[in-house]
């Protein structure tokens, strides 16, 4: 019988990491329909945390911090705070497969754009093209019909949190080099934990969840356990054993696992503008991030 090697045991793992993190849209809009954005919020964090716990001792993550590194740490916990509000307040307006394929791409283009705004690094044509692919498909995805619902389906949250998002990219990059990815994700989960925690002092309905039925759970520690906790953890091991290009463009399934799990458990049937502008995105994706000239050249006649 075959045996798997490590590179493809995480090829394995990433697959599966990536139906997480698609299915934690959803999940995270099954979650709305029971209580307020901020309660989810805080239990999807404050059990993510309890996820990561084993996980970095089980790895032997370093933990140490630097004055600087805390600085930048703070300042990711902040939009990753923000991120999960918008994110949650989007889900219960708008459609979680739609909203899926908007946010994940979106955050590539606006990270690139603030990157080049901020630091004015330059850009190569084929991220230019990508650019403007991700823009173009943004307009197809936000799927209006007249500039009045633009405001509408949770549009406008989700292009929030895909700035968000995009800003603590930007954010965490800065101590890539200082501090483990994993303890990154466990520092900026245990500061959102601790910003949220001042709710129960004037929320009321904080442990309303202990009566909320099994689904709920399942959903909740779906999207706290498996997405954010195991799903970002395989993505930042896997690089380390596969590299990071090969790991990146792992990345292209979530907005289609989105859009797949959503028809399948919402029965959210993707509209034409959502598959056109699904597909221009995910080549902006390509462009964007993974595009090497290299790529060309077996289409080369020799």
């Amino acid at each position: 019988m075959k045996r798997f090697n490590e590179k493809q045991l995480f090829a394995i793992l990433l697959f599966v990491g990536m139906i997480f993190w698609g299915g934690s849209w959803p999940s995270s809009k099954i979650l709305t329909q029971y209580t307020s954005t901020e309660v989810i919020t805080f239990w999807r964090f404050f059990f993510a945390l309890l996820t990561f716990v084993p996980i970095v001792f089980a790895l032997k993550v370093p933990l140490r911090l630097t004055p600087s590194s805390l600085k930048y740490l703070l300042l990711a916990s902040f939009f990753n705070s923000l991120y999960s509000i918008l994110f949650f307040t989007g889900l219960r307006f708008g459609f979680a497969g739609a909203g899926g394929v908007l946010v994940t791409t979106l955050i590539p283009v606006f990270a690139y754009l603030l990157s080049y705004w901020l630091y004015s690094n330059p850009l190569e044509k084929h991220e230019v093209s990508g650019l403007v692919l991700g823009l173009i498909s943004g307009l197809f995805l936000l799927n209006l019909s007249h500039y009045g619902d633009l405001l509408g389906g949770g549009n406008l949250f989700f292009v929030a949190s895909a700035l968000s998002w995009a800003s603590l990219t930007l954010a965490t990059q800065k101590i890539r080099h200082e501090v483990h990815p994993v303890a990154i994700n466990f520092y900026t989960t245990l500061f959102s934990v601790i910003t949220y925690a001042p709710l129960f002092l004037w929320n009321t309905n904080m442990m309303e969840i202990g009566s909320f039925d099994g689904w709920f759970w399942g959903n909740l520690l779906f999207v706290s356990c498996l997405s954010t906790a195991f799903g970002t953890t395989i993505y930042y091991q896997a690089i380390s054993i596969v590299g990071a290009s090969k790991a990146s463009t792992f990345g292209l399934m979530v907005p289609v696992n989105a859009l797949l799990l959503s028809w399948l458990f919402l029965g959210e049937t993707p509209t034409h503008e959502t598959l056109i502008g699904g597909s221009l995105a995910i080549l902006a994706i390509y462009l964007i991030n993974l595009y090497r000239p290299s790529h060309l050249q077996r289409f080369r006649r020799r």
